[in-house]
C-alpha cells in the first residue's frame, strides 16, 4: 500500500510540473525546489519521464554546440517525448517554439523556460539514473539567471558556451 501511495503522489508532482505557462520568462533567480506543488491529477509513467530527460539532454547538448539545426531536430524529438506525459502540453509547446524559432537567441530564450519545467518533472519522478545536477548561470536572460539540467559536475553552459562555457554553479544534485 506504501508503494501504491508513494507512486501516486510522484505521479501527481511529476504530472503537476508540465502544466506551468508556456510563454513563462520571469526565471529570475527561481527556487526550483518550490516549483512543483501536488495537485489531485493523473498518473505519469516513469519510463516516459525518463525519455524526456534523455531528449532534454540531447537539446542542452546541442545548445552546448550552438548547432542551430541540431537544436531544432532535438527540441522535435523533445516535443514528441513531452507530448507522451499527460498535463505536459505546454512544456511540449515551448519545445515546439525552439524547434520553429529563427535564430540560437529565441531559442536560448525558450530554453530557459524549457528547462524550468523539465527540472520540476524531473525531480517529481523516480528513475534510476546517474546523479543528475540542477546548474545555474546567473548572467543567462539579461541577468536574471537561468537553469539546466546537466549529468556532468563540470559546467557547461548552454547559454553562453562561446563566451562563457564555464560560467555557473551546480545548484543542487538529483539522486
Amino acid at each position: 500500500m506504501k508503494i501504491i501511495k508513494g507512486f501516486c503522489f510522484l505521479a501527481v508532482i511529476a504530472a503537476t510540473a508540465c502544466n506551468q505557462p508556456a510563454k513563462q520568462q520571469d526565471t529570475a533567480k527561481t527556487d526550483t525546489s518550490a516549483s512543483v506543488k501536488p495537485a489531485e491529477t493523473q498518473v505519469a509513467d516513469t519510463s516516459n519521464t525518463s525519455d524526456v530527460f534523455k531528449a532534454y539532454i540531447a537539446l542542452k547538448d546541442e545548445f552546448i554546440k550552438s548547432d542551430a539545426a541540431g537544436i531544432k531536430t532535438a527540441a522535435t524529438a523533445l516535443e514528441t517525448k513531452l507530448s507522451g506525459i499527460k498535463g505536459c502540453s505546454e512544456t511540449a509547446a515551448v519545445a515546439h517554439q525552439i524547434s520553429n524559432a529563427s535564430d540560437i537567441k529565441a531559442q536560448r530564450e525558450s530554453f530557459l523556460v524549457l528547462s524550468k519545467d523539465v527540472i520540476a518533472l524531473i525531480k517529481g519522478a523516480k528513475f534510476k539514473s546517474a546523479p543528475i545536477y540542477v546548474d545555474f548561470c546567473p548572467m543567462a536572460d539579461g541577468g536574471k539567471g537561468g537553469y539546466w539540467l546537466s549529468l556532468n559536475k563540470p559546467i557547461e553552459n548552454p547559454y553562453f558556451p562561446e563566451h562563457m562555457k564555464e560560467c555557473g554553479s551546480v545548484k543542487e544534485q538529483i539522486n
